[in-house]
């Protein structure tokens, strides 16, 4: 294991974490790792998968390493805390598990987007916006707060009136979303635990259908966004075999034929590369980790994590000693 510091990643949900560390090339030290995380506060949590991290790693290879920062991605049933600006005198980053996915598909990208929404697709209806590096918004996305934004573009027209418990008539998530799409497949085929999934996989011709109209209807929501935003690159996931492709098929219809030429002349579509949220909120970490204040902190003054089993190098000998070391021969 390499002994030039670690990032730790921490996907946070409602009664557990998934602890991971990375090294700073962005690969990951060891599987996940599973904390109970009980009611604590953000810095018992931060203590508890901290302790976890550690003593896994150190269980493997006792070289000393240093901490450089943590990234915590929450979920959206993550308890709602104030998370500090440090941890051990390390930069703490949180952002939501969405926006973590996000970043490692647009780090996986060449050439690196600068502005790109990424939507993800399934029982809810999401987008997360990155800028230049960042997500915009809240920290949390809002159970699908794309999924209830009202359908008005072309697409819309054709559809009969449906209600959500969002309480919005026509609403993305109602017309186009996982439980929209169950219902139009054969009643023998509903019922079955991956029902989408299984029915592109037989090319059921009704799935094929409803899943083209659906990113239809999510191209036509987005193409405000788009005019505003003008991102480069839109990416989609979802969790049903398959089915990316058909809704990117649709997307692109409704994307093309109603945005400016000017606006999507440059404008990519394409299916996730299914980056995983815990490596996004490494890189992102690593990235607040390796700033000038941070490693100047590192440097000056490394703490001693009291309580924890994670070691920390022995301070490099002074300047004046490895002169007279070269000299003499001697330590």
């Amino acid at each position: 294991m390499p002994n030039g510091g670690v990032v730790m990643s921490v996907l946070l949900g409602a009664r557990e974490a998934k602890v991971q560390a990375f090294d700073l090339s962005g690969q990951p030290l060891s599987a996940a790792k599973r904390v109970e995380t009980g009611r604590g506060g953000s810095a018992a949590i931060l203590d508890s998968c901290l302790a976890a991290a550690s003593s896994h790693l150190n269980s493997r290879d006792p070289i000393p390493v240093q901490l450089v920062a943590t990234g915590v991605a929450l979920d959206e049933d993550a308890p709602d805390l104030e998370w500090p600006e440090y941890f051990g005198g390390r930069p703490v980053v949180v952002d939501s598990a969405l926006g973590a996915m996000a970043t490692a598909e647009a780090l996986s990208r060449t050439p690196r987007p600068q502005i790109m929404l990424f939507l993800d697709v399934g029982k809810t209806i999401d987008c997360a916006v990155l800028v230049h590096g960042r997500t915009l918004g809240v920290l949390r996305t809002s159970k699908g707060a794309l999924g209830h934004t009202p359908v008005k573009g072309t697409s819309a027209k054709s559809t009969s009136v449906l209600a959500c418990a969002c309480g919005i008539t026509n609403c993305l998530q109602s017309i186009a979303g996982e439980g929209a799409i169950i219902a139009s497949l054969r009643s023998d085929a509903k019922d079955k635990p991956d029902a989408i999934s299984d029915a592109v996989r037989r090319a059921d011709a009704a799935a094929v259908s409803v899943l083209r109209q659906a990113g239809r209807h999510i191209g036509d929501t987005l193409l405000g966004s788009i005019a505003l935003l003008r991102p480069e690159l839109i990416t989609v996931r979802t969790r049903w075999r398959g089915a990316t492709d058909l809704l990117l098929i649709g997307l692109k219809e409704a994307v093309y034929a109603g945005g400016a030429p000017a606006v999507t002349e440059n404008l990519v579509l394409a299916s996730s590369r299914n980056r995983s949220a815990a490596t996004g909120i490494a890189l992102r970490a690593m990235d607040a980790g390796l700033a000038v204040e941070p490693v100047n902190r590192l440097l000056s003054a490394p703490p001693s994590l009291s309580g924890q089993r994670i070691c920390w190098p022995a301070p490099r000998k002074s300047t004046d000693h490895q002169r007279a070391h070269l000299l003499t021969g001697r330590g």
